[in-house]
């Protein structure tokens, strides 16, 4: 047996999560269930998984759209997925999302067949790389660990970070001589459509990181806030006041 997987099934049918529920749990992993793309991205901004079994019923612009946001974390970037498809989607492959890679990525026609399905699975989870590329972003002389989803300085001190947080400071440090407007991260960061969402969301994981970086003795205002610019990342000589 090797090592234990979390696997985030993805399908508003309930008898596909079932099904990929026993055929997960019959390999020693853990499934975590989402109904719909909206939830997927709610249980991947609070935990780790190691593989994407994916229903294809969903609209195909909501399949891609929910692809690009996934692909803006770097920690979710390699994750490999399975596509639990119609028998048709076996034969002409264009039918599928763009993003499925056949010599990286596993599919499945529906209704699952367990053995077929555990064996795909298996040999998904297999192909990944034994190791995770650390993700270095300095700015100044603090530095973003994607690896361990950590902000480290350079005293020796270091913050963990939600999924959330990671990404928002990793947007902000990726453009250290700009300042993002809320608009672009609701967007960037929690994948909402443009013009959706409300900027107090933003705001309020602003205000947390504030605290957080505080309570550890660094400062708070690393994380500058212009009005009607938006936010930025300022450290050391950084980006004026």
């Amino acid at each position: 047996m090797g090592a234990v997987a979390q696997l985030l099934v993805i399908s508003p049918d309930s008898t596909v999560l079932q099904a990929v529920q026993r055929c997960a749990s019959s390999l020693g992993h853990t499934p975590i269930l989402a109904r719909s793309l909206t939830q997927a991205q709610r249980a991947l901004t609070r935990v780790q998984v190691d593989l994407i079994c994916l229903d294809t019923i969903f609209p195909n612009e909501g399949l891609e759209r929910f692809w690009r946001w996934l692909h803006n974390d770097r920690q979710c970037a390699t994750l490999r997925v399975v596509l639990l498809a119609p028998p048709s989607a076996t034969v002409v492959q264009a039918a599928l999302p763009s993003f499925f890679q056949a010599e990286r990525d596993g599919l499945v026609s529906k209704p699952l067949a367990s053995r077929e399905l555990a064996r795909v699975v298996a040999q998904v989870l297999a192909a990944r790389p034994r190791e995770r590329e650390a993700d270095l972003l300095q700015v100044g002389s603090i530095t973003l660990d994607g690896a361990t989803r950590q902000l480290l300085f350079a005293g020796g001190g270091a913050l963990p970070l939600t999924p959330t947080e990671w990404r928002l400071l990793r947007c902000l440090m990726q453009r250290p001589a700009e300042f993002v407007s809320p608009e672009e991260l609701l967007e960037q960061v929690w994948g909402y459509p443009e013009g959706t969402g409300g900027p107090e969301v933003v705001r309020a994981h602003v205000s947390n990181l504030r605290r957080k970086l505080h309570s550890i003795g660094e400062d708070p205002q690393i994380l500058r806030t212009i009005p009607y610019l938006g936010y930025g990342f300022v450290a050391d000589e950084g980006m004026g006041t």
